[in-house]
């Protein structure tokens, strides 16, 4: 072998050599591995609120409300979320759903509680949004007004010391993700 031919050999071996490093290596470049997020989390939905002082009765006659007679209830409902929310269920309060604040004949604890007791509400009052029917969504960061049909009634065997009484109910919203 001459030294031109050596001198091939090696230059060639040696070039093989640097391709095969090369190409380990890039291939080491395309190794896959498994990433990991750890700040992931499910999002937290608050309570709808219902607006304080927007609860009001809506009575069939301007006088008030007549035994045997229902009145519906409107109020204002916000929702907080950055998502819509659909209304599952609006039922009265679980405590304190109603009260007679004053107005009864005489103006006593006895006689508001009796006209208290005559008052009925609704367990699942039909209701609209907005005057859509109860599936509307209702928007993030929106506030709507609901009315809930024929919600408080009171009976029909009311006698006269309930007459001019005054009364507030209270009701619980709940809804979810829409």
């Amino acid at each position: 072998m001459t030294l031109a031919e050596l001198r091939t050999l090696l230059t060639a071996a040696g070039l093989a050599a640097t391709i095969g490093a090369s190409g380990w290596a890039f291939d080491g470049l395309f190794k896959s591995t498994q990433a990991r997020v750890p700040d992931g989390r499910a999002g937290g939905l608050k309570p709808l609120v219902v607006l304080e002082d927007s609860v009001h009765s809506v009575f069939d006659s301007e006088d008030g409300l007549f035994p045997g007679h229902s009145a519906d209830i409107t109020m204002r409902v916000a929702n907080p979320n950055r998502v819509a929310m659909t209304i599952t269920s609006i039922t009265p309060a679980a405590t304190a759903a109603k009260l007679v604040k004053a107005g009864t004949t005489p103006d006593d604890d006895a006689t508001r509680a009796y006209c208290t007791d005559r008052l009925t509400l609704a367990t699942t009052p039909v209701f609209a949004i907005d005057e859509h029917p109860a599936a509307y969504r209702i928007p993030s960061l929106t506030e709507v007004t609901i009315v809930l049909r024929s919600a408080v009634t009171l009976n029909p065997d009311t006698d006269d010391r309930c007459q001019r009484m005054q009364f507030e109910t209270r009701w619980t919203v709940a809804g979810q993700n829409a």
